[in-house]
């Protein structure tokens, strides 16, 4: 049994089926919704999982705190499937550098499962004019016609660059700000869904009228486009975000030689392909594209020559991470969104 923790809808069931077929191995699937819920899912059930899927500014906060396992890259052929400019990124730099932060040298805790950028989606249909910056969606006509991710640190750092402070400002005074200008947007959402925001853009939540403009990832942009073409999405000038989602194993991990396993099958060509069609996010598996191409040249084409799945390079260097801020600062950022729950529960979606 491999004990697994991952992102809603991030790993598709036929990747682990095969997994079990040719290992004899089940996995328990557990998930979450962000990366703070990760963080606490952690705490609460220490030594609960074999394998996780933290985000780059996770992947630090974790391998800073010491609570994750260096991974024997030995037991992960695989490993070399991976395009060579994503193994070394600035989270997590392996075997590359020493750190800046004095962990040992050669010691890798994550390898990259998916990437993507976060960015405004629209009805071109019922926006005008189209938005072009963060700070659009500040507009009162969207009200009610609005759906947001609910991830903190990617919602507050939206209202932060909308201010024209930095995506990662720790001031508590500018995070004050940040929090008091997000309230009444996440007021004015019809929903609050980071995985499945596409059925608010396509039929509406719980059978609502549909949203016609949001903050999604990328991967749910293209899948809200399968459902309705006219749909647009943007890079906002002040700088899109930009994530990647990581495979590692929990420094108090019950059977590490399992997840060690899983991770080396899911890095598969196979697999990595199989991932693409079910969850078009951006990949950085060079080998599952190259096998994708060969399977399903139609599929294939579609995912290189979409700018959503294949952004400009251009584009790319606008975008702003999500960083590790330390743990007062995070916890004054999970602070500031519970504030903003609270101020939506308190005074209702309009």
């Amino acid at each position: 049994m491999v004990h697994a923790y991952v992102f809603a809808q991030s790993v598709p069931q036929h990747a682990l089926d095969a997994f079990t077929q040719s290992t004899g191995a089940r996995v328990e699937l557990t998930t979450y919704d962000s990366n703070e819920e990760l963080v606490a899912g952690l705490r609460a059930r220490p030594g609960a999982y074999d394998l996780v899927m933290p985000s780059d500014y996770t992947v630090d906060a974790l391998a800073t705190a010491g609570a994750l396992l260096p991974l024997d890259l030995a037991s992960i052929p695989n490993y070399n499937n991976i395009t060579p400019g994503f193994l070394s990124p600035w989270f997590d730099p392996g075997g590359v550098a020493q750190s800046a932060r004095g962990r040992p040298k050669n010691e890798k805790y994550s390898l990259p499962w998916l990437w993507g950028t976060t960015g405004i989606i629209y009805d071109p249909g019922a926006i005008d004019p189209a938005p072009t910056r963060w700070a659009d969606l500040w507009n009162p006509a969207y009200a009610g016609h609005l759906v947001l991710p609910d991830d903190p640190r990617e919602l507050l750092g939206i209202a932060l660059l909308a201010l024209g402070y930095s995506k990662n400002d720790t001031s508590p005074a500018h995070l004050d700000a940040a929090r008091d200008k997000l309230i009444p947007l996440v007021q004015g959402a019809v929903a609050l869904d980071a995985n499945t925001p596409e059925t608010s853009l396509l039929s509406g939540p719980a059978g609502g009228p549909a949203a016609t403009i949001g903050v999604v990832f990328s991967g749910n942009a293209v899948l809200a486009r399968r459902g309705n073409p006219a749909l647009r999405y943007v890079l906002p000038a002040e700088g899109a975000g930009i994530w990647f989602d990581n495979l590692a194993i929990p420094k108090d991990a019950p059977n590490p030689a399992a997840a060690h396993a899983l991770i080396n099958d899911l890095l598969s060509a196979d697999n990595g392909a199989g991932t693409i069609l079910d969850l078009p996010y951006s990949t950085p598996n060079e080998a599952a594209l190259d096998a994708l191409k060969l399977q399903d040249l139609p599929r294939w084409t579609e995912y290189t020559e979409d700018p959503i799945s294949t952004p400009a390079k251009a584009d790319l260097a606008r975008a702003v991470p999500v960083k590790n801020v330390g743990p007062e600062s995070q916890a004054r950022f999970e602070a500031a969104w519970a504030q903003v729950l609270a101020a939506r529960t308190s005074g209702g979606a309009r």
